[in-house]
C-alpha cells in the first residue's frame, strides 16, 4: 500500500463532489442523450458538447455552494468554465502528440478501482446502487466510461509535470513573494505529525483456495449446460449479477488486460476456465462478436476477507497497542508489522497534516492523545491503524524563519501557474480553436 494513498484518507475528500462528477461523466448513456447534443467548440481534433459544458456547471455550481441568480450570471460562468475547458483540450492534444507520455490501462484500471473504493467506503451499497440506477447504468458501464476521463487527466498531468519539473525559485525570490503578500498568506491551520502502523485486512491463503474453490463448483455447473445468467444471478458477486452477468460489448483496452485476453480468445456460446485477476476469480462467457468487440458476461467471485482474516488482524492489532504501552518501540514494530510500504520505512512516520482536514476516523483515533501517546486501533477502509502523535503545532502566522520551504512552495506554484497560462496561450495560438456557443 502506498503512502500517498492514505492520504487521501488522511484528508478527507468532498465524495459527494466526486459522486456527481463520475455520474455526470457519463451521462451520455443517460438523460443527458434524450435531447439533441451539439458541439459548442472545436479543438484541434477535439470537440466540446453543450452537455459537457453544462456538467462542468453543475460541478461548480455543486462545490461552490453558490446559486445562479440571473441569466447574465449564468451566461458569463459558462463562458469561464468554456475558456478553462479549452485549455484542458489544448493541452490533451499536446499530450497525444508528445511521444514521451504513456499511460497503460492498469494504471488508468488502478485509478478507476481506487476511486470507486473511496467512494464505497463513504455510502451505503444501497446508495451507491440507487445513484447507478437513476443514471441508468450497472457499475461495468460506469467503470467503462469513466476509464476515458482517468486517461485523460493522466495524459495532461504527466504532460504538465514533465513541462515544469525544472521551475527553480531562488531565495530573492521567497523574500520578495514574502514581502509582497505576508498580510494576505493564509495563517499556518493546527496540524499534527504522525507515525502509523497499518495492518491490511487481506484474505489468508486458506481464504483465496475456499474462494477458488467456490469459483471451480460454480465453472462445473456451467459446463454442465446450467443457464450462465442464471448462475451469475445466483453467485456473482459483481452488481452485473442482477442482469446474469451481462457487461455488453467492450473492445481491447476497455478491460483489464488478463480478462480481455481471455474473452478474446473465447468464441460465442464458449466458457472460459476460472480466471484469477486482482479483482477475483471470474468466469467468462462470450454471447457475440461484432467487429472488434465482443459482447460477454462473467460471473465473479470476489476476492475478500472473510470475518475470520478481520479478527486475525484486530487480535494482531490488540496484541500490538498493549506491547506499545509497556514500552516497545512504535518503528521497530512498524518496520516489522505495518503493511504501508513506504512508511514503513521511516518506521512508520507519515509527516504532518492539518487537524481541519483529516478524515473523521483519524480525528476520533486522536482525541486525547498528547504528544508522544499512542492511539487504540482504529479502523479505515485501508485497515486498522494504531497512530502515534508526534508533534502538535497551533495555528499560527506563517515567517519567513519558520516556514520558509511551504514559502518558497507557493512561490513555485505561482510560477507554475503563469508558466502554464503562457503555454496554453502559445497553444491557442498554434492549434485551431472555433467557438459555437
Amino acid at each position: 500500500m502506498k503512502t500517498h494513498r492514505l492520504k487521501s484518507l488522511i484528508f478527507s475528500g468532498r465524495v459527494t463532489l466526486f459522486l456527481i462528477c463520475l455520474f455526470h461523466l457519463l451521462s451520455g448513456s443517460s438523460s443527458a442523450q434524450q435531447v439533441l447534443d451539439r458541439i459548442v467548440a472545436v479543438v484541434g481534433n477535439q470537440i466540446i458538447l453543450e452537455s459537457e459544458l453544462n456538467m462542468q456547471m453543475e460541478l461548480y455550481v455543486n462545490q461552490m455552494g453558490i446559486e445562479l441568480k440571473s441569466e447574465a450570471q449564468k451566461s458569463q460562468l459558462q463562458k469561464e468554465l468554456l475558456e478553462q475547458t479549452i485549455n484542458n483540450k489544448l493541452l490533451l492534444v499536446a499530450a497525444q502528440k508528445d511521444t514521451t507520455i504513456e499511460v497503460t490501462s492498469r494504471e488508468v484500471e488502478e485509478a478507476v478501482k481506487e476511486q470507486l473504493k473511496k467512494v464505497k467506503s463513504e455510502l451505503s451499497e444501497e446508495a451507491f446502487q440507487a445513484q447507478l440506477k437513476a443514471e441508468g447504468l450497472t457499475e461495468s458501464e460506469l467503470k467503462k466510461k469513466y476509464r476515458e476521463q482517468v486517461r485523460t487527466q493522466m495524459m495532461i498531468d504527466r504532460l504538465v509535470g514533465s513541462k515544469l519539473s525544472k521551475v527553480s525559485v531562488s531565495t530573492k525570490e521567497v523574500k520578495d513573494f514574502y514581502q509582497t503578500y505576508k498580510d494576505s498568506i493564509p495563517d499556518q491551520p493546527e496540524a499534527v505529525k504522525l507515525s502509523h502502523i497499518l495492518l491490511e485486512i487481506k484474505p489468508s491463503q486458506g481464504t483465496l483456495d475456499s474462494l477458488r474453490r467456490k469459483a471451480e463448483l460454480v465453472l462445473e455447473l456451467a459446463k454442465k449446460g446450467e443457464d450462465f445468467a442464471q448462475l451469475a444471478s445466483s453467485y456473482s458477486d459483481d452488481p452485473t449479477g442482477k442482469e446474469g452477468g451481462d457487461l455488453g460489448f467492450f473492445k481491447k483496452g476497455d478491460m483489464i488486460p488478463k480478462f480481455e485476453k481471455v474473452a478474446f480468445a473465447l468464441n460465442p456460446g464458449e466458457i472460459s476456465d476460472v480466471v484469477k485477476t486482482e479483482f477475483g476469480y471470474h468466469i467468462i462467457k462470450v454471447e457475440e462478436r461484432e467487429d472488434e468487440e465482443v459482447h460477454a458476461r462473467h460471473i465473479l467471485i470476489l476476492i475478500r476477507p472473510l470475518q475470520e482474516d478481520s479478527l486475525r488482524v484486530k487480535e494482531l492489532a490488540d496484541s500490538l497497542y498493549h506491547q506499545l504501552l509497556e514500552g516497545a518501540d512504535f518503528g521497530e514494530l512498524a518496520k516489522k508489522f505495518s503493511t504501508d510500504e513506504e512508511s514503513k520505512k521511516l518506521g512508520g512516520e507519515l509527516g504532518s497534516y492539518p487537524v481541519d482536514q483529516m478524515s473523521p476516523e483519524f480525528k476520533e483515533g486522536l482525541k486525547g492523545l498528547n504528544v508522544g501517546d499512542v492511539s487504540l486501533p482504529l479502523e479505515s477502509q485501508f485497515g486498522i491503524h494504531i497512530l502515534k502523535l508526534l508533534d502538535r503545532k497551533e495555528q499560527r502566522k506563517l515567517t519567513l524563519e519558520d516556514d520558509w520551504d511551504s514559502i518558497k512552495n507557493m512561490v513555485r506554484r505561482k510560477k507554475t501557474n503563469e508558466l502554464i497560462a503562457k503555454w496554453v496561450e502559445k497553444m491557442h495560438q498554434e492549434t485551431y480553436v472555433e467557438i459555437r456557443l
